[in-house]
């Protein structure tokens, strides 16, 4: 559990990251500067900046979170991206990470483009989230543009740095705050409509060994009772 607690990062040399800034494509950014860049070879560098000099990111930086989350869910066989440095630049607080993108498209972006979608993945993705909270993974900011599906039908997660991942298979009252979490976009969910949120639940909920209080629980998450 602690051997990728702590990794070396490199320095980033302004002249390096001025040049892949000019050569890539910025596809995220705000006021500060370059959020996440395309290289030439297709790989990603995402920026991390801390908003304050006490904060806990300049103690234990998201570049680091996002490195060590993406050796471990390598480690449990959950599809992410693959992780090639770890550096830091000059200015205090500021770190990055270079790594692989994995193939595929959000569920949010397939939603809308592919009509077959919505038939063939229900049941896949409720496999996919108990097969994630039996293996301690708790995705903090769990969402439907963070999760891709997959050329080979299977999904994936990206954005990885707000997570915890635990030895042991996550607690009902963390299950059910994943699924909040989940709901917290109902766009998103409404767009996928009630049978496919009642398939994808039935399938999570025969793979999770969810007590059928937690399942109670979990199904008061449900957007469509509400709506």
């Amino acid at each position: 559990m602690f051997r990728h607690l702590y990794a070396p990062s490199t320095l980033l040399p302004e002249r390096q990251f001025e040049q892949w800034c000019a050569s890539g494509r910025v596809i995220e950014q705000d006021q500060r500067g370059p959020k996440v860049i395309i290289l030439d070879n297709g790989d990603f560098l995402k920026i991390f900046r801390a908003r304050h000099i006490f904060s806990g990111a300049c103690i234990y930086s998201h570049a680091r979170r996002f490195y060590r989350n993406a050796l471990r869910l390598a480690e449990l066989k959950i599809p992410t991206v693959t992780v090639k440095a770890l550096y830091h630049f000059d200015q205090p607080g500021q770190t990055a990470v270079l790594y692989q993108p994995i193939p595929g498209h959000s569920i949010r972006d397939l939603v809308r483009q592919d009509v077959h979608f919505v038939e063939k993945s229900a049941e896949k993705l409720g496999k996919f989230l108990a097969k994630m909270h039996l293996r301690g993974v708790h995705f903090h900011s769990l969402h439907t543009g963070n999760i891709l599906f997959l050329p080979n039908q299977e999904f994936g997660l990206i954005d990885i740095s707000d997570m915890s991942i635990y030895r042991w298979p996550l607690m009902c009252i963390t299950r059910y705050r994943s699924f909040k979490r989940l709901c917290k976009y109902k766009e998103d969910i409404m767009m996928l409509g009630q049978g496919y949120w009642e398939r994808m639940l039935r399938e999570y909920f025969r793979y999770s060994f969810s007590s059928p209080l937690c399942q109670k629980k979990i199904q008061s998450c449900n957007p469509f009772v509400a709506a």
